[in-house]
């Protein structure tokens, strides 16, 4: 059995900063660079974009089909630059993810950046392997994600359209720039994006919103920003459940916790 280090990660922050990788890993030679998920679950998602399904619009509220639409696209195009833009994978600037939020959450977004403050970091926000410490095995991402829109009101009683999401990202990875191991790390998010506008038939406006759950596994628990760091040890001991990385449900756990699951 695979076991892997999990990290919880809180409501648009990065992963909590104590603990350590839990378990043996598996022989490393098993995973192949010409096949990096044979043998995974995660062989059977799709590839990339492809595996966040956008099902067909209607009409929700007082949103229009089209409304609906055009706001599943702008969902899926936000994963995508959050979880599968190689820029931000590598830990370059979010500029793909920064340029689809709306500019009163941009500002927000650039301005606590790789904040020093790990609680103000928006960098946890999207996927970032940290500078220099990883390679991205191969062109494909493995992807399952599934959007669901439905009716919102805002405080103060305004309709909103919110569009649910929940989705893993599984990814192969190697040290970059040195000898070791492939290992695979996947990322677990549901949470939700909202839309409104400000006037009748004025820009249909979009927020990032909060987290309901989030996690990634195969990583450190030890780091201290929101970069992701794989556990390319493959040793080590952690303190939290145990759980399964593709089950319905992931076992609770604290915020700054070191989890582990059965297999990536």
């Amino acid at each position: 059995m695979t076991i892997a280090g999990v990290c919880l990660a809180g409501t648009l922050t990065g992963c909590g900063m104590a603990g350590s990788v839990l378990g043996e890993m598996a022989d490393p030679t098993v995973i192949a660079a010409d096949a990096p998920f044979r043998g995974s679950p995660s062989e059977k998602f799709a590839d990339g974009a492809s595996g966040i399904v956008i099902p067909e619009a209607g009409a929700v509220g007082s949103f229009s089909a089209k409304d609906v639409r055009a706001a599943m696209e702008t969902s899926s195009r936000l994963l995508q630059a959050a979880y599968l833009d190689r820029q931000t994978l590598l830990g370059g600037k979010p500029d793909a993810y920064a340029a689809l939020l709306d500019p009163e959450q941009r500002k927000t977004f650039l301005k606590d950046l790789d904040h020093k403050d790990p609680k103000k970091d928006t960098r946890g926000w999207v996927n970032s392997f940290a500078p220099g410490t990883t390679e991205l095995v191969g062109d494909v991402i493995k992807v399952q994600g599934k959007l669901s829109p439905a009716a919102a009101k805002d405080a103060d009683g305004n309709p909103e359209l919110r569009v649910d999401y929940e989705a893993r990202f599984v990814y192969a990875v190697r040290p970059a720039g040195r000898p070791g191991p492939i290992v695979r790390v996947m990322s677990y998010i549901k949470a939700h994006h909202l839309y409104w506008r400000d006037r009748p038939k004025g820009r249909l406006r979009n927020w990032d919103g909060e987290t309901a759950d989030a996690w990634s596994a195969g990583i450190r628990c030890d780091s201290t920003d929101a970069f992701l760091r794989p556990d390319f040890s493959l040793q080590g001991e952690g303190d939290g459940p145990v759980t399964d990385a593709y089950g319905e449900e992931s076992a609770p756990m604290k915020e700054g916790e070191c989890g582990s699951v059965e297999e990536i």
